[in-house]
């Protein structure tokens, strides 16, 4: 799986514009062959910075993308950047969720298993 994010910091006078942009890319992007994931993040803490993050299946998914006319918009968004855009793309092996946390927590003593009836109670 390929994480392509873009971050960007984008002037007070065309930050309208410039959201309202992306945003028109997020649910078509959804839909392309090979996306898994499509989201648009504003930054509570500078206003002005905005990122985007998108998962894909493989390289040739994103690079089709990429090749696409949908990503002159995320390129008209960089070159409106006030900073070098922060742009990303990593390559994860695997995956995993809540079960680190339990992990880790019950490696430090933090976290208890629960009888298997006392399991069963709480469904």
């Amino acid at each position: 799986m390929i994480r392509f994010s873009l971050s960007v910091l984008i002037a007070p006078s065309c930050r309208d514009d410039v959201l309202k942009a992306v945003r028109a890319l997020l649910e078509p992007t959804r839909v392309t062959p090979g996306c898994l994931g499509c989201l648009l993040y504003h930054d509570a803490e500078e206003p002005d910075a905005i990122m985007l993050v998108e998962e894909w299946t493989s390289q040739s998914e994103l690079n089709r993308y990429l090749a696409s006319d949908a990503c002159k918009t995320l390129i008209a968004a960089m070159e409106l950047s006030l900073q070098p855009p922060l742009i990303r793309f990593d390559e994860i092996a695997s995956r995993a969720g809540i079960e680190v946390i339990e992990a880790a927590r019950r490696a430090y003593g933090l976290l208890q298993d629960f009888p298997s009836d006392a399991r069963e109670d709480r469904s």
